[in-house]
């Protein structure tokens, strides 16, 4: 069941398919029934295919359900290009009132609040109708955050919305990120003007309301005695307590991640079992035993489920808590494994996409190494108790890691071997910071045992959080890596199986040699499958990934070296997606780059230079080039000292150097030597390239305005560009396409036989503007946009030009 749920979830098969095996092993398992018996192998064999069968198609239905919500239908029916896949960002509209059930409490984004919605109806011009889709709504305003107590989990609402689609990136390599939001719970994004447009219609039920009122409980007991001693403390106490996490900082949260202790601060199986033994222990001292301990702690089981903020993993240990209390309140036994397969059985019956979720794997691997190497552990005699422990402890992490090696490379492309040793740290640690959380309780009865609590919570947190430093004293422990291929997965996994269970040794030895080999295949990142998308021989590729309203583009040279000129990022103001790590890593990977000769920034702007950390972790760039550098500007001094750190040479270009790679000449045309020192970031000061290869030319011309390009056709500031000597012309349009760009002397002097543009989809800029358009119209370029076209590639032999684009071959 759990594997067909995920083979539909996972649209590994269509759904005729699923239909097709339905009819043909249900008759194979009738004809197998009646001729021998009901328990034959081949009955049951069938009766697997069976119920395989019917739990991918559960598992398609469930994808089309959340691809093809009711409101995506209705706003495309009445403004156009709302459907997932739709071309475009969705129709403008005016505020659109709607009403329904917050899914979780509200939190703080900012200045803004944040919250989730279940909708219910929605009113347009021809008045209310009924609706469904989960929209995750932003209201601004400076009266949001003092509104967030009154937007309690289980409360209905109503407020005007204006709705806009999830922004994709269309890359190589890197999926839908707005199908997979759909997926995982989010069909749209919304925004309201202001609180004061939110109208409460009414309150949750009396279970919702006694719940959200222990967690706001907890949030001011946090505030009062853990948060001043340190802000990033009191994140992680609340983390830890009622899985609220919207306060921690993304360096922190990037941090754990790195170094492979973020689970300890999810509610997970440590939590769950923690809160139940301690409920037990406390029951038993209170004269409770039996029957009537377990069932009372079932009970608090269910409360303190329905109190914490938890996703897949929360679900998984409280339903193997409440299977485990349930077999002991009726005297059963059976091993852990029935327990962990039921419980997979119910989630993927009950809810088929959780079994998409990284953290819902990553929760069942862990109990899945731990089942598997315990009980060899436990047989491991003659070692004294304190070196047993630890040898313990470093086993089963271990197996933890192994188990999900293929699981942490394929959803976060990245892998540690520092939670080996953190985690001996780190969990005990949280094991402290859930029992001084819950002593936080005791502020109805002593304020100063309350304050003492928090200081020990304070202090174990800042161990979870300073520990994880290792990673940056040892960063060979931590590594990024191209998601694995799924041939790779699967022969890791089944020969680690083998090795577990074989009674051969030599099979138990090659099984191990397979799992050892294949494990190193995925750290090393190497494309068994040669899907990567590498240039042919002898050619010059140029690809503009489409990083949204930012800036990034990869040339691959003849000679097999690569430069990425620019990384993304978000423009001023604005936070959002993770560019570097979550767009531009897995789109070089997909384009066959596994180092990068040079990291090349035009300018310091934020959507040119936020994604570069990332790049520099993953790809090590041999050198990091700028232009004119900018001595107060920490974002760009900051990744100097990251370059360094890994080996990399970071230099200045200016106006006149050449660099020779082969045919191909790169030129750099802008800046010359600034004449004062530099107090902010110019996109007048961009970096900007020449780059030619035998009858080819194409101007990367950065952010530059159109004075710079005036004085570049002149060669007032520099080398003048030299267009004539080429018969194929390339324009790198500057500035996104903003109207201060790309003017008339320029095109005049270049001539462009193609014009690519980098902007965002529905970007408030604007960009590229009309008049621009209209000028590279009339200057007879062809022209490609990230916004309507996605990552375009552009390929040359020298001579000729191909160009191809996600949208069209």
């Amino acid at each position: 069941i759990v594997a067909g749920c995920a083979a539909g979830a996972l649209d590994v098969a269509p759904p005729w398919a699923g239909w097709l095996a339905l009819a043909v092993t249900a008759s194979g398992w009738g004809v197998a029934a009646r001729r021998a018996g009901h328990g034959s192998p081949g009955a049951r064999v069938a009766l697997i295919l069976v119920l395989g069968a019917a739990g991918s198609l559960w598992g398609h239905r469930a994808v089309v359900a959340a691809l093809d919500t009711t409101i995506r239908r209705q706003l495309d029916a009445r403004v156009g290009g709302f459907l997932v896949g739709a071309p475009g960002v969705g129709g403008a509209h005016p505020p659109t009132p709607v009403e329904g059930t917050l899914l979780e409490d509200a939190w703080a984004d900012g200045a803004a609040a944040r919250l989730r919605l279940r909708l219910d109806r929605v009113r347009f011009p021809d008045g209310w109708q009924p609706t469904a889709g989960d929209v995750s709504v932003t209201i601004g305003g400076t009266l949001a955050a003092q509104q967030l107590d009154a937007w309690r989990r289980g409360r209905r609402i109503r407020v005007p919305v204006t709705f806009r689609r999830p922004t994709r990136y269309l890359d190589p390599g890197v999926g839908d990120a707005e199908r997979a939001l759909a997926l995982s719970g989010t069909t749209l994004f919304a925004s309201a003007r202001s609180a004061l447009l939110v109208e409460l219609l009414s309150r949750g039920s009396p279970t919702d309301e006694w719940a959200a009122a222990v967690r706001a409980a907890v949030r001011r007991a946090v505030a009062r005695h853990v948060t001043p001693h340190g802000a990033v403390s009191g994140a992680i106490v609340a983390a830890v307590l009622i899985g609220d996490r919207s306060a921690l900082p993304d360096a922190v949260r990037e941090r754990l991640q790195a170094a492979g202790t973020w689970h300890v601060i999810a509610i997970s199986g440590g939590n769950i079992a923690i809160f139940v033994t301690a409920v037990l222990a406390a029951l038993v001292a209170a004269g409770g035993a039996g029957r009537v301990a377990t069932a009372t702690t079932l009970l608090f089981l269910g409360a303190y489920a329905e109190v914490v903020i938890g996703g897949p993993s929360v679900s998984r240990a409280a339903l193997m808590a409440a299977v485990y209390l349930g077999a002991r309140l009726f005297d059963h036994r059976a091993p852990p494994w029935h327990a962990l397969t039921l419980v997979a059985a119910l989630i993927a019956v009950a809810s088929p996409l959780d079994l998409r979720s990284p953290g819902l794997l990553l929760t069942f691997g862990a109990t899945a190494a731990l089942l598997g190497v315990g009980p060899w552990l436990a047989t491991r005699g003659g070692v004294p108790g304190a070196l047993h422990w630890l040898l313990a402890a470093i086993g089963t992490s271990l197996a933890a890691e192994v188990v999900l090696l293929p699981v942490a490379a394929t959803a976060f492309s990245r892998v540690t071997a520092a939670g080996l040793l953190l985690n001996l740290v780190a969990i005990p640690l949280m094991t402290v910071v859930q029992f001084a959380g819950m002593a936080l309780a005791a502020t109805v009865v002593s304020d100063r045992l309350a304050h003492l609590a928090g200081l020990v919570a304070h202090l174990a947190a800042s161990g979870i959080v300073e520990s994880a430093r290792l990673v940056e004293v040892l960063p060979w422990l931590t590594r990024r890596v191209p998601p694995p291929a799924p041939l790779l997965i699967g022969v890791y996994y089944a020969a680690l199986v083998l090795a577990r269970t074989c009674a051969s040794g030599a099979a138990r030895r090659l099984a191990t040699t397979v799992t050892l080999c294949t494990g190193g295949l995925m750290l090393a990142g190497v494309d068994i499958t040669g899907t990567a998308e590498r240039p042919e021989a002898g050619t010059l590729r140029l690809t503009v990934l489409d990083v949204g309203q930012g800036e990034s583009l990869l040339l691959q040279f003849p000679d097999g070296g690569a430069w990425l000129v620019d990384a993304g990022g978000q423009p001023f103001g604005e936070g959002g997606a993770d560019i570097g790590g979550r767009v531009v890593l897995p789109a070089l990977w997909a384009l066959g780059v596994r180092r990068l000769d040079a990291l090349l920034l035009t300018h310091g702007d934020p959507d040119h230079v936020g994604g570069a950390a990332p790049v520099t972790d993953a790809f090590a760039p041999r050198e990091l080039l700028e232009g004119v550098v900018v001595p107060g500007h920490v974002p760009t001094a900051q990744l100097r000292e990251l370059a360094r750190a890994d080996g990399a040479v970071a230099r200045v270009m200016r106006a006149g150097e050449v660099v020779r790679r082969g045919d191909v000449v790169v030129r750099v045309v802008h800046p010359a030597a600034p004449e004062w020192e530099r107090r902010r970031v110019r996109n007048d000061d961009s970096l900007v390239l020449e780059v030619r290869y035998r009858d080819v030319g194409i101007l990367l011309a950065g952010d530059i305005g159109a004075d710079v390009e005036r004085a570049l056709v002149d060669g007032s500031s520099g080398p003048a560009l030299e267009p004539t000597t080429t018969s194929v012309r390339v324009l790198k349009v500057a500035h996104h396409g903003s109207r201060t760009s790309t003017s008339a002397a320029l095109l005049a002097a270049w001539r462009p036989t193609l014009a690519l543009v980098s902007a965002g989809r529905g970007n408030r800029f604007g960009h590229p503007a009309p008049d621009v358009v209209g000028r590279l119209a009339a200057s007879g370029a062809t022209v490609y946009r990230t916004d309507r076209d996605g990552a375009v590639r552009l390929e040359t032999d020298g001579r000729t030009v191909r160009v191809r684009t996600i949208r069209a071959p």
